[in-house]
């Protein structure tokens, strides 16, 4: 699915079923088929951060990442990476499903 069809209700929904962190995996701008789709993904992911901020959920959950379609080796590494440090910042939620983190100032 195209980065620009992922509208901010679903990223947010992710979190609010209990992902951990969540990340999204654009096309070029020269790769992409949808036209305005990355354009369109920066200003939803932009939006999400601020709700992210006042939700008091750490910015480093939310992870937008741009790949041309050769970069099969970085894309595997940036996923692990990913995984890794969402691993090293915990749970979001407890497991009675109360918030555990604050944002940092």
């Amino acid at each position: 699915m195209c980065i620009g069809r992922i509208n901010q209700a679903l990223i947010l929904r992710a979190f609010e079923f209990g992902a951990d962190g969540v990340i999204l995996l654009e096309c070029t701008d020269e790769d992409c088929r949808y036209g305005p789709g990355p354009e369109v993904g920066h200003e939803n992911v932009h939006r999400v951060r601020r709700i992210l901020h006042l939700l008091g959920i750490r910015q480093e959950r939310l992870v937008e990442r741009t790949f041309g379609a050769h970069e099969k080796e970085e894309l595997v590494r940036t996923l692990w990476n990913f995984r890794e440090e969402v691993e090293a910042l915990g749970p979001l939620m407890s497991k009675d499903g109360r918030k555990r983190e604050a944002v940092k100032s």
